[in-house]
């Protein structure tokens, strides 16, 4: 692509190749779409991490042995989420997901797959402009152990759930299976 391909352009290339890598790596997994409106400033910070090939974000849908989910509440949110952040310079999916989970949790897990895959897109509120593409992985993962503990200054709460807590940072938290209840 030139360099005056659009920045929308060039991150959608982006997503779509990442999409194609992963599903040769792990097969068939769901792919959720979302649009997430940003304010001018947020709009501009995400164009400075793409720049910085730091965009992208991973995380994991952790199960232990009695079905339960672990999930975390981060300071400042009000609803609860599963672990996980950005994918560092040079860091794979993977590699990326269960670093976030030991930092934010101090819990180790085994990947057993990939549950979802979300393809969002940031526009900038209301202007007619461009997007920019972004992916975060959220892998399956199996707890492999360590005592867990929210990471000071960043998560507020952490624990292990059997059925979606109230209230959840998004939908999907909501809507996996809780192999405990089940």
């Amino acid at each position: 692509m030139s360099e005056h391909t659009s920045i929308t352009e060039r991150t959608r290339s982006r997503v779509d190749g990442i999409l194609e890598r992963l599903r040769e790596e792990y097969g068939t997994f769901e792919v959720v779409e979302k649009t997430w409106e940003r304010s001018p400033s947020e709009f501009a910070r995400i164009r400075t991490q793409f720049e910085q090939d730091r965009l992208d974000g991973a995380g994991v849908w952790l199960t232990d042995a009695a079905g339960e989910v672990l999930l975390v509440r981060n300071e400042g949110d009000a609803g609860w989420a599963d672990p996980g952040g950005k994918v560092e310079l040079g860091e794979n999916y993977a590699t990326a997901a269960r670093r976030e989970l030991r930092e934010e949790t101090g819990v180790d897990c085994e990947l057993t797959g990939i549950r979802e895959l979300h393809k969002i897109e940031n526009v900038e509120g209301d202007a007619d402009g461009e997007s920019i593409f972004e992916v975060i992985v959220v892998f399956d993962g199996d707890y492999a152990g360590g005592e867990p503990r929210p990471r000071d200054g960043e998560i507020a709460e952490i624990g292990w759930f059997s059925e979606p807590p109230e209230p959840v940072l998004y939908e999907e938290v909501r809507t996996r299976p809780y192999p405990a209840s089940e």
